[in-house]
């Protein structure tokens, strides 16, 4: 390792919110942890304005961000509660429908921005000794072998991680430069408005 190198267990590569739940779910075990990103999250927005990007949680999905203590804040900043779903196949006229009541729960998930849920996991991550927040920054290199991953950032600074791990979108850098090749294929897909 070169004077300046940053040595970690694990590196994160993409803050979103797969990056920075991993990297959450794995704090606090031992380990070292670094998160590269691009761009902080936003911390606020107007009120009223509502971000297009939304997810549904599941009430599964709801008890990981609870363990990893974020859900409280995600309340705070606003999630709203799902109760029924309707899904229905338009071509061969098949059809389901869920409902809370059935199930005998207060609702089947939450309906939460996209923004919300970086946000609320980013504060968590900023408040946790063993992760380390490398932001904004970007990946220029990647060199990987058996022992580890050797990651060149734009910046000039170099970190290792025996675990690298790509959670940097659709259009991943990590994936590019490791040789990760993927497939996909159209759905034939119309949306009703």
């Amino acid at each position: 390792m070169r004077e300046g190198e940053l040595d970690f267990d694990i590196a994160v590569v993409g803050g979103g919110m797969v990056g920075a739940a991993l990297a959450l779910a794995c704090s606090g075990k031992g380990l070292s942890v670094a998160v590269v990103e691009a761009r902080e999250p936003t911390r606020d927005w107007p009120r009223g304005q509502v971000d297009l990007r939304v997810s549904a949680i599941s009430r599964a999905s709801q008890r990981i961000l609870e363990r990893l203590g974020a859900w409280g804040r995600i309340r705070e900043l606003g999630a709203s509660p799902y109760r029924e779903m309707r899904v229905w196949d338009a071509v061969g006229g098949g059809s389901i429908h869920f409902d809370c009541a059935e199930l005998g729960e207060p609702d089947l998930g939450h309906i939460v921005e996209n923004r919300v849920i970086q946000l609320a996991l980013w504060e968590r991550l900023e408040a946790a000794a063993d992760v380390r927040l490398l932001c904004p920054a970007a990946g220029a290199e990647l060199t990987l072998n058996e022992e580890a991953a050797r990651l060149d950032l734009a910046d000039g600074r170099r970190l290792t991680a025996r675990l690298l791990v790509g959670a940097d979108g659709r259009d991943s850098w990590v994936r590019d430069r490791a040789g990760i090749a993927t497939r996909g294929w159209l759905y034939d897909l119309s949306l009703i408005h």
